[in-house]
């Protein structure tokens, strides 16, 4: 994108639509404050009359675009990188004071101590509110320390959307979800919502536009549910206009980063979408699984009321479906959760990335209309006669469209500077956070699968014992301990992969002990002691023993 030229009106004659012609002039002096000096010249009285009426109209049309803004203008850019063009040190302070600053570092640390749930079902779902401490040093606020501020999700969301239409050179964090699939009476919901609105804190402290913008301070020195949005913000374009725009080919961009940013941001959100969707499809089928592993362990242990081993084992694949639900679960809270605050902050990135392709296409339109309000200067300097009202018409105009070329080109510039600097930054997130969504989803699968094996394991001296002649003994397994709490995973390692790297006996006891055990063997050991029947898991108790981790 070409940045605009400031309009000087005695830079030459192709630029001064009404400078004379100049084969029997002097040569026009500048002063270093942006005016100029003529010498006198020998011409017809009607001549010099219409030249000066130009002149004084030009001058003030060129002192009333500003100074400030054509000298920033005018500063060299310069390429690195290759060859993209970005914009040079001296330009960047310029444009960018906030980033530059290095006089006045303006921090703001929050720390989240809390989440509280209180009012209706949906209330408690939808709207949690957060507790937390804030210490800063912004000029925009009134005091240093603010101790147990507490905001609804709702005025956060608030805050985040004017951030986000108000702040257009940034990538604004979209707020995290308000809940969680582990289900909002969970601890283990109240943990991951109050760790993810840290990270959000994190991310917005590390932006200085959003710290130095003042809706912040009055979000945070605002009492509990009564903030709303005091500065006014509109967007480039909404609705079914916006949808209209996006049909349209994207303008050429000369920033290569940006322009290949977008449509690998639009891929990850595209690709996280399917994801979710394959993910939660597995889930619900993985439930109906559930309930079908749950019905075969009952009539399973229903087969000989009498025998040990069908009761056993008729709980023990009970238990086993309870896990798998429980893995249904997990399943969602990790990798699912994780991927729906992808899915929410790659959209907000590439409509940032649109808004920017509006402003670029909005230049273009500006760049046209100076050019054509230049050509009708030109015009009315080839004519003879030339009337004042209309030179005054026509430098008006030119003024109005070169300073709306020169604002727009200082936006887009601001615009591409800081969006450089957030893509290195929105990428090195994307990357840190997914990785850790599925370290914890495959932990997370590891933990209940092992489970799942030691409940199995924990039957497995029955399994052998039901063969009197010991059928299975001859399989080579005549050196497996008959004791039916051994398990496979030991400090010394795992058996079953033949790992030998020693462990904790922390996580050993972890997986070794589940969540069914007192349920399980028990009552079993009672019954052995009594000859007395006993029925494996109801419903009921499975739900209780599974209600602090389904949805």
């Amino acid at each position: 994108m070409a940045s605009a030229v400031p309009y000087d009106p005695y830079d030459d004659l192709d630029n001064n639509p009404f400078a004379e012609p100049q084969e029997d002039h002097q040569p026009i002096a500048a002063t270093a404050d942006g005016s100029s000096s003529m010498k006198e010249e020998q011409a017809s009285a009607e001549e010099a009359t219409v030249s000066d009426q130009a002149t004084s109209v030009v001058n003030s049309a060129q002192e009333e675009l500003g100074g400030e803004e054509n000298s920033t203008l005018s500063k060299p850019v310069t390429k690195r990188d290759g060859d993209n063009p970005i914009l040079a040190q001296p330009l960047q302070r310029d444009i960018l004071p906030e980033r530059n600053d290095e006089k006045k570092k303006y921090t703001m640390l929050v720390k989240v101590s809390g989440l509280e749930r209180f009012g209706s079902t949906t209330g408690k779902k939808g709207n949690p509110t957060i507790v937390f401490d804030c210490s800063t040093n912004l000029p925009t606020f009134r005091k240093k320390q603010y101790k147990n501020v507490k905001k609804s999700y709702e005025e956060f969301h608030q805050l985040f959307k004017y951030l986000n239409a108000a702040i257009q050179e940034s990538f604004v964090p979209t707020l995290p979800p308000a809940y969680t699939s582990f289900g909002i009476n969970s601890e283990e919901d109240k943990t991951k919502v109050s760790r993810n609105f840290q990270l959000w804190f994190n991310r917005v402290s590390q932006d200085p536009l959003i710290l130095r913008n003042e809706e912040v301070a009055f979000f945070i020195e605002s009492d509990f549910g009564t903030y709303t949005p005091i500065n006014k913000y509109k967007s480039l374009a909404s609705g079914l206009r916006r949808k209209t725009l996006k049909q349209l080919a994207p303008p050429y961009d000369e920033t290569t980063e940006l322009a290949e940013f977008r449509p690998l941001v639009k891929s990850i959100y595209v690709v996280s979408q399917n994801l979710q969707e394959k993910l939660l499809k597995v889930s619900r089928n993985r439930k109906i699984m559930v309930q079908e592993e749950n019905a075969f362990g009952q009539d399973f242990g229903n087969l000989d009321e009498h025998n040990k081993l069908y009761k056993r084992y008729g709980k023990i694949l009970t238990a086993v479906g309870d896990i798998d639900s429980i893995i249904a679960t997990m399943d969602m809270a990790t990798l699912y959760d994780g991927l729906e605050w992808v899915v929410r902050d790659s959209y907000v990135v590439k409509e940032a990335l649109t808004n920017r392709h509006f402003i670029m296409r909005n230049l273009n339109q500006a760049q046209q209309n100076s050019k054509a309000k230049q050509e009708q200067a030109r015009r009315f300097r080839s004519r003879r006669d030339i009337n004042p009202m209309k030179i005054d018409e026509a430098l008006r105009q030119l003024k109005t469209a070169t300073k709306d070329e020169q604002v727009l080109t200082l936006k887009l510039q601001r615009i591409t500077s800081n969006m450089l600097i957030e893509r290195k930054q929105w990428l090195a997130w994307y990357e840190e956070w997914i990785r850790n969504s599925i370290k914890e989803f495959t932990l997370r699968k590891i933990e209940y699968e092992r489970k799942k094996l030691t409940l199995l394991e924990r039957v497995r001296s029955d399994i052998r014992k039901a063969d009197e002649n010991g059928g299975l003994s001859r399989l080579g397994r005549q050196a497996v301990s008959a004791n039916s709490t051994d398990t496979s995973q030991t400090v010394k390692g795992d058996s079953w992969t033949g790992e030998s790297n020693r462990k904790s006996q922390i996580p050993i006891n972890k997986i070794a002990h589940t969540e069914f055990d007192n349920e399980l063997f028990t009552e079993d050991d009672g019954c052995a002691s009594q000859d007395s029947d006993t029925t494996s898991l109801n419903a009921r108790h499975a739900a209780s023993l599974l209600g602090m981790s389904t949805k």
